[in-house]
């Protein structure tokens, strides 16, 4: 998948909800006849994944996300998933030695949910939880290949906003940031940023 194409795609999805929003004359409306007492629900994400880590000369990286959960009232509810950030890459020349290599980071994820509906058919949305990482480092030195790994328990937190087609789908646009250290690999903690644009299927119970 191109980086360039989903850059066109979040551009042109983020001016159509941008101009939705602003062309709604109704702030509040109600939302009762399209939300039932509650919810479960699965979305997936796809999308452009940064990571800060400095060494990286490739910083950028396509990202993915699954979530399934429950949601009461199209409000609030819990979530879990599986993220998967990428695998930037650094390359170069030291003490007359070429390296290569990337940085993947993935993890699953548990956490809460809130959708706040603002007008028919529009809404915002947040999450918060924590973020089980995995980290591995793959690098070849000099013609030698070396691989290292490490685990961590931190945080991940994200906001967006979309638009509700019917009772059962929404099409958003989201930014979420995750937070994932490798003492054995990194200095200081990862932080990772993906934007995305995601689809989510809600069936009532």
């Amino acid at each position: 998948m191109s980086l360039n194409w989903m850059r066109k795609i979040m551009r042109k999805l983020l001016l159509a909800l941008s101009m939705g929003a602003a062309m709604v004359s109704a702030p509040f409306a109600s939302h009762a006849q399209q939300v039932g007492n509650g919810d479960l629900f699965i979305n997936g994400s796809v999308g452009q994944a940064h990571s800060n880590v400095d060494l990286l000369t490739q910083k950028n990286d396509t990202g993915y996300g699954l979530n399934f959960g429950y949601r009461y009232n199209d409000t609030w509810g819990l979530e879990a998933g599986y993220v998967d950030l990428g695998k930037p890459s650094a390359t170069g020349s030291y003490a007359g030695y070429d390296y290569k290599g990337n940085l993947h980071v993935a993890g699953w994820t548990v956490g809460g949910n809130g959708k706040f509906n603002f007008a028919q058919n529009w809404f915002l949305s947040a999450r918060l939880g924590g973020f089980f990482s995995k980290t591995k480092l793959d690098a070849t030195v000099a013609g030698e290949s070396f691989s290292f790994r490490g685990h961590d328990t931190n945080f991940y937190a994200g906001v967006g906003a979309g638009y509700n087609f019917n009772r059962s789908w929404s099409l958003g646009i989201n930014y979420d940031h995750y937070a994932a250290k490798a003492d054995n690999i990194l200095t200081k903690t990862n932080s990772l940023g993906l934007l995305s644009g995601t689809l989510e299927y809600r069936f009532g119970i």
